[in-house]
This record gives C-alpha cells, structure tokens and sequence, in this order.
C-alpha cells in the first residue's frame, strides 16, 4: 500500500498512483542516494532495482557516488537518473562537505545511503540540513560491525532509520539497540528469469554446478574448488562441469588452486564479471552458495527465479530464503555435507526439477518489483511526516470508498 500526501491524492482506483498535473514538475518526493561503488554487486543491483521501483511511483532520484565509471553507473543513467561522482577527494570530511553543499543547491526530502560504509555520510548530511536519513545494511550486521571497526556504531546508530535486507540484520540491529520503529527488513527483488511455461526438467549427465559472486574471503571461492574436486573424485565417469561467474582480488588463487587440484579448463571454467547472467543460469543446474558471511543472498534468488535447486552455507539471511523446499543447507565447515547434498541432485533429477520449481514459485511470489514500490513509499511517508500519513492515508480511503 502507498501512503500518498492529500496533495496528490486521487488515483482512479483504490491504491492507484496519483495523476499528476500535466506538465508539474513538483513530484511526491525527491530522494537522493549516496552510493559508495557501482561496481557489479548484489547491493549496486539492488540500488538498480529501487531506482526502477521509485520510477514507477514518479519519486525523483539521484546519486552521488564515490566513484565513477563502474559497471551500473551507465544502466542507472539509463533510467534516467543522474549520477555525479563526489569521490576525487579521499578526505572524509571533505566528501561530507561536497554532499552537504550538493544538497543544499539541490535540495533532497530523504538522504539515502546504499551501503553500510556510506551510512555516516547519509546521517550526518541529514542531521546539518534537518532531513531524514536512511542507512543501509546489506549484510548480518555483525561482519559490518567488525570491518568498519570504531566508524561501525556510528553508521549504525547515526541514520534516521535503516533498512535491512534480512531479518536477521534486523534482530541483530535491535539487540544492538536500535528501536524496533527505526528499522524495516525490506526484500531484495529478483527479476523473473523464466516464464512458467519454460520451466522444463533437464534429462542429463553432464551437470553444470554453478558459483556466483565477487572472488572474495567473505565468498569461500577456495570451498566451491575443493567442493569441484571431491565430484570429481566420487564421479569420474560423469562428465561434470563447474563455473565461477564472477571476479575479484582472488582471483589468481582461486586459478592456481584449480590447477593444484588437477581440474582442468574444459571442466573447471572461470566466465570473469557476466553482463547477461540469464544465459549463464539457463546453462546451470545447480546453484552453490559457499559464503562465510551474507545478508539476504541474491544469486540465491536469482537462481531460484531461474528454477534451478540451491546449495548454501547456512549464513546471514539465507535460511530466510532457502530451506528444504528449494535446496540444501549445510554449515558453513561441513564441505562434506556441500559434496553429500550435490551426490543427491547428481543422482536425483527430478528431484532437481521439484525443488527448482519450488523455489521459482517463492520468489516469484515474494520478491517482486510491485512489492518494493510499496514497500519503499511507506517508509518515505513515515519519515516525511509519521503522524499525519496515517491519518492522511485513512481520510483519502475513506472518501474513495465512500464515493463509490
């Protein structure tokens, strides 16, 4: 449900979007994101995904980034949504001084920051122009915590509100302190990547195990290896396959231990940074999470909205989303449970068919666009003015159903 100001009240139906004045330029709300990379991430992507929802409710955006030229920057630009780069200076104070002086001649009505670490900029901005502020965080709070060290308490404590992309981060930001009406777990969405009709059960032998995200410590690139390894091993007659879709600083490890294990290149293939990730899940079928830390996982829903069965390390937000029904779930340590879990779907397809369609079904019923629009705009209202959106919201109801 969108809460509307009484302003712009008066859609055709009873939870239309308002029509517009031809040719207005004053729109419900402006929101300005304060972003620290538009590198290819689940957070960057997320952003996308909230700039293409706050479109659809014609809320003005832009972003102020910390860098420039990064894989998002041009599909954001796309939407039409400015991007200005506020990121030459690495003085802290400095770049809190450009955004301040930014939104002063552009004025913002929420400040939004898209990754923990760009919280304080978000908060403190907000405070010296008295506007609401929102901070991020995207992962379960506590590795947060731990990495942004002595800055963590105040990207956490300073916004006016947060939103989190698993419960979990949520529970754990309330144990931390944080009042529970200063925070929301807000899903991630998922595109669909199929449509039911193309959902078809893969008779085959040569199985494609899938691993998806940045080459970093947090993802455990070296598990998914040793994880390769051991099929290998257990399997030398089926003529397996393993990709990582993804790059990042271990790269060049991740290759040597590959080369250590005696995997080679047509088995064991490294795709790099994947612009179309629809064709790379359409070739898998199985998706495996290795992480050691996680927020609410996209590539886990990403493959789930491509109906292929997951098998993930039991961290962060990702039994919120996987469980039984769809996949696997095993400690992040028991890498002899990720190679037992696999021997099933080897040996199991149509059980590889049924927990893939499952899992299409979840998230297709659970992470849509239509979901974050609204959910997005209620936060907005209740920042903008808590007490008389409610009443607003009632009133307006009220008179529409009564003039029916």
């Amino acid at each position: 449900m969108i809460l509307y100001p009484p302003a712009y009240a008066g859609g055709t139906d009873l939870y239309d979007p308002p029509a517009y004045a031809a040719g207005g330029t004053d729109l419900f709300m402006k929101v300005c994101f304060i972003v620290g990379t538009l590198g290819r991430g689940g957070a960057e992507k997320q952003l996308v995904f909230m700039l293409r929802a706050l479109k659809r409710a014609q809320v003005e955006t832009r972003v102020l980034c910390l860098t420039e030229g990064e894989s998002y920057e041009a599909e954001i630009k796309a939407l039409g949504v400015e991007v200005e780069y506020i990121g030459a200076r690495q003085n802290r104070l400095v770049r809190l001084w450009q955004i301040i002086q930014n939104l002063r001649k552009r004025p913002a009505d929420i400040i939004q920051s898209s990754h923990f670490y760009t919280n304080i900029y978000a908060a403190l901005a907000g405070k010296a122009l008295k506007i609401p502020s929102i901070g991020a965080i995207r992962s379960n709070l506590k590795s947060e915590l731990t990495i942004n060290k002595s800055l963590g308490r105040f990207q956490l404590s300073l916004p006016s509100f947060l939103i989190a992309n698993s419960d979990l981060a949520r529970r754990n930001a309330i144990e931390s302190g944080i009042a529970p009406d200063r925070i929301e777990f807000v899903r991630n969405v998922v595109e669909a990547g199929l449509n039911e009709s193309e959902i078809s059960s893969k008779q085959k032998e040569n199985i494609t195990f899938l691993f998806v995200g940045r080459l970093g410590k947090e993802k455990r690139p070296d598990r998914f290896v040793r994880f390769a390894a051991a099929l290998v091993e257990k399997f030398p007659a089926l003529p397996l396959r393993f990709q990582i879709a993804g790059d990042g600083v271990l790269r060049k490890e991740v290759e040597e231990q590959v080369q250590n294990c005696g995997l080679p290149k047509n088995q064991f293939e490294f795709l790099g940074e994947c612009v179309n990730m629809n064709e790379i899940y359409a070739q898998a079928d199985a998706l495996v999470l290795t992480s050691d830390y996680e927020g609410t996982p996209n590539v886990v829903l990403e493959a789930m909205a491509h109906a292929l069965p997951v098998i993930a390390t039991k961290v962060g937000g990702t039994p919120e989303v996987l469980n039984e029904k769809y996949g696997f779930l095993v400690e992040p340590n028991d890498e002899a449970g990720l190679v037992k879990a696999a021997n099933v779907l080897i040996e199991n397809p149509e059980l590889r068919f049924g927990l893939g369609f499952e899992g299409f079904q979840f998230v297709k019923n659970n992470h849509s666009l239509d979901n974050l629009t609204n959910h997005l705009t209620e936060i907005y209202a209740g920042l903008i003015n808590p007490v008389e959106s409610e009443l607003d919201l009632n009133e307006t109801l009220a008179q529409k159903i009564s003039s029916r």
